[in-house]
């Protein structure tokens, strides 16, 4: 269980650590067919791209959808939709 001393902001920046590992692990070839078998990992990192609550864990989860996108099949996603209108909205 999760003590109450820790405030949002630490565990916000827990969170973007935990971000950046996961998309410096997603540059390294040999990882990627590991981290697409992580479906969930996958799914969450998607999700939290499409809700661009924060701009690091944004662009951290950009870079990881790029570098594993060959390996992403759409229909698999729970945000497949929104994933998509986020790239877009970046372009324009």
């Amino acid at each position: 269980m999760l003590s109450q001393d820790v405030s949002e902001l630490e565990l916000i920046n827990h969170l973007k650590s935990i971000v950046l590992i996961v998309r410096n692990l997603s540059f390294i070839r040999n990882n990627e067919h590991h981290l697409i078998k992580c479906f969930k990992l996958v799914d969450n990192l998607v999700s939290m791209f499409v809700d661009m609550a924060d701009l690091e864990i944004s662009l951290n989860c950009l870079d990881f959808i790029t570098n594993l996108g060959k390996h992403i099949v759409l229909s698999n996603l729970a945000a497949s939709n929104e994933l998509v209108e986020a790239i877009f909205a970046l372009i324009d």
